[in-house]
């Protein structure tokens, strides 16, 4: 998939809320923390930036709430994006929520820590399958179907691959327009 790629001190917060309302697709590899007991403090942990930004490189949940996004999906590579404090008559107070709340149609998450190891091949397959016009549910499970066939027993263990999960619009991604 095409797009623009931002690694090292160019991955920053500013630069996200600079640009990130242009963009249909928003994938974040990156730390993220959940504050069980106040989760407007939940946040993604970015590269320190310039010290002379105003940013303090981790985008809060509160932040979130202010922001004017309009992607088609947010995927969160990161550790318990999709945990939170439950809520009565919101649900689950998760980074993922947050990002629903700004606009985004709909989120990968991860349930709990994401393997380092596996995240990306199941990323690649999962980015694969949009790409032949399969909707984001179907996509995911049949990335994690995918990375199970080569799998051996310690990588097979469900703990390893099975934390993402689908939050909002599945609808497949048309590419061509975007």
């Amino acid at each position: 998939i095409q797009g623009d790629f931002f690694y090292g001190n160019d991955a920053n917060e500013s630069k996200f809320k600079e640009i990130s309302s242009n963009y249909a697709i928003l994938h974040l590899a990156l730390h993220g923390e959940v504050d069980n007991e106040n989760p407007d403090n939940s946040k993604l942990f970015f590269t320190q930036s310039d010290k002379s930004s105003t940013d303090d490189n981790m985008l809060h949940t509160f932040e979130l709430y202010n922001m004017n996004l309009k992607a088609d999906l947010a995927v969160l590579s990161a550790c318990n994006t999709g945990t939170g404090k439950i809520t009565n008559g919101e649900g689950i107070m998760s980074l993922g929520k947050a990002f629903q709340y700004a606009g985004v149609r709909s989120v990968l998450l991860s349930q709990w820590p994401v393997s380092d190891a596996v995240a990306p091949t199941i990323m690649d397959s999962f980015y694969k399958h949009l790409g032949e016009g399969k909707n984001k549910a179907e996509a995911l499970r049949l990335s994690k179907l995918e990375f199970l066939e080569t799998a051996n027993n310690i990588t097979a263990n469900p703990y390893l691959w099975g934390s993402f999960f689908i939050l909002g619009d599945t609808r497949p991604i048309d590419f061509k327009d975007n």
